[in-house]
């Protein structure tokens, strides 16, 4: 089933050109290109897209961690500063 670009919610909307890019892919099986060359061509923009998803998601997952970091380190230190008084 098509995905409906409207429908996406802000945390899906840094991956529209992912989606955009999954529904090319799918409908590739039903009118494949006539030669290897184009096939190939195919597949390697598939890889390409997947390398740059996957990039983004270990960005986001590093940005993740270091955020959590941070809130585990106040949460410390409300702790310390609750214990203070």
């Amino acid at each position: 089933m098509p995905i409906d670009i409207n429908q996406l919610d802000e945390s899906e909307k840094p991956f529209i050109e992912h989606y955009e890019f999954v529904e090319k892919a799918k409908a590739l099986p039903s009118s494949p290109p006539a030669d290897m060359r184009g096939l190939l061509i195919e597949y390697m923009k598939i890889t390409e897209s997947y390398e740059k998803l996957l990039k983004t998601a270990v960005r986001i997952s590093k940005m993740g961690d270091k955020a959590q970091k941070k809130l585990i380190k106040y949460k410390e230190l409300m702790d310390t500063l609750r214990n203070i008084e």
